[in-house]
This record gives structure tokens, C-alpha cells and sequence, in this order.
């Protein structure tokens, strides 16, 4: 609890800009982590869907990556996947970075109780590289071009969604030295979803934009 409650207070420490400063250009793993919630707020747990990821070029629509998969989140509402090496796709061309489009589509199939056909959403965001002063940075945007709020520590840096969709509150993390450990995905957990005790008010967030006609509402 001691070390939650230090890596925390590091957390919370936040850079002043929205980018993330590496020396040089190194190679990143990405990882991310969501909670899902019903229209009433309430964790979707323990629930299957499928998961459509595609990493694609903002410009030229090419797509980089893909992968489809049947994700199920834990007790907590919490689900994850990591993307290796992504940053062989974040792309510098006269010192200018080429954004990329990570696609995130929750589908409807066997196995899913609380997404039914015809309701599948889409979660978007855009990576964009960057050079300043000769230093690699990283910027992690909502697709309607809010930043994500940036935190950086040693060879991990972290990035929460300010203004998360009512259905999804989700965050990433990039490192330079993977393997991610646990205690980091449990301390962006902390950072994205803070316990009421340590951070009063956050449990009354509310419904925020974003929430489709209707919303979704786990199935009896």
C-alpha cells in the first residue's frame, strides 16, 4: 500500500507540456488499460466482447497493424493489451511526425452479454512524434484533438484521458524497458480510476460526453 499510495504521489507530479521528452529515439512498447462501465456507472465485470484493434496512418489510411481478439475484463471492470515495438511505426519526415490512428472497435458476437448487434462503438486516438532540441517526444491526442494528460518517469511514461468517454475510462502507458511490470499497471489503474478515500469527489465523476443515444446497459 505504501508503495501505491509513493508511485501515486509520482503520478500525480505531472510535466507541464503534453509530450513525453526520451532521449535519442528509442524503441517503445505501448500498453493500454480501460474500465468499462454501464449507463448507470456501474463496472462491467467479468463480461466478454471483441476487441478489433488497427493501428493505421492518419493521412494515407494505410493500415499498420491489426489485430481482432475475444477480450473479457476482470472483476474490477478493468480490461488491457499491449501493442510491442510501436514506435516502428511512429514515423519522423523532416522533422515533422506523422500522427497514426490507434482504432479501438468493441463488437458484438458469441460470448457477449452486454453489447448487443447494431450497438459497437469505437474508441480513437491519435499518436503524433516529434522532435525538440534533438529529443524524441510523443503526443497522445482524443481523436476530436483533446491531449491526454502526460506524466513521465523513468523509462515509463504515462498518459490519462481527461475527459473519458461514460462507457470507457481508459490511459496508456509507453516504456523504453519492457516488459511493463504489474504494480505499473496497477498504479495507471490508481491514477485513472482513484480510490474515493484518496481522492474525494472522484466517485461522483458522472456520465461525461461521448455516450452514444441510450448508452449501454449490461443484459440480465
Amino acid at each position: 500500500m505504501y508503495h501505491l499510495k509513493k508511485m501515486l504521489l509520482l503520478f500525480l507530479a505531472l510535466l507541464p507540456a503534453a509530450g513525453v521528452l526520451v532521449s535519442g529515439q528509442p524503441v517503445l512498447d505501448l500498453v493500454f488499460q480501460g474500465m468499462l462501465n454501464d449507463v448507470n456507472g456501474n463496472p462491467i465485470s467479468n463480461e466478454q466482447f471483441r476487441l478489433s484493434l488497427t493501428l493505421r496512418e492518419d493521412l494515407g489510411q494505410e493500415t499498420l497493424w491489426n489485430s481482432q481478439s475475444l477480450t473479457e475484463t476482470d472483476e474490477e471492470g478493468w480490461f488491457g493489451y499491449s501493442i510491442p515495438a510501436i514506435s516502428r511505426y511512429l514515423v519522423m519526415e523532416d522533422g515533422t511526425g506523422i500522427p497514426v490512428i490507434i482504432r479501438m472497435d468493441f463488437l458484438s458476437g458469441n460470448g457477449t452479454g452486454w453489447i448487443s448487434a447494431g450497438d459497437e462503438f469505437t474508441v480513437t486516438y491519435t499518436l503524433t512524434p516529434s522532435l525538440v532540441d534533438g529529443s524524441f517526444r510523443v503526443q497522445i491526442q482524443r481523436v476530436e484533438g483533446t491531449d491526454l494528460l502526460a506524466h513521465s518517469e523513468e523509462h515509463l511514461y504515462a498518459f490519462k484521458d481527461q475527459y473519458p468517454f461514460a462507457y470507457l475510462t481508459g490511459g496508456f502507458l509507453l516504456t523504453d524497458k519492457p516488459p511493463v511490470e504489474n504494480n505499473a499497471i496497477a498504479d495507471l489503474r490508481q491514477w485513472l480510476s482513484p480510490d474515493e478515500q484518496l481522492e474525494p469527489g472522484s466517485g461522483s465523476r458522472g456520465v461525461k460526453g461521448g455516450f452514444p443515444v441510450g448508452g449501454y446497459r449490461k443484459k440480465n
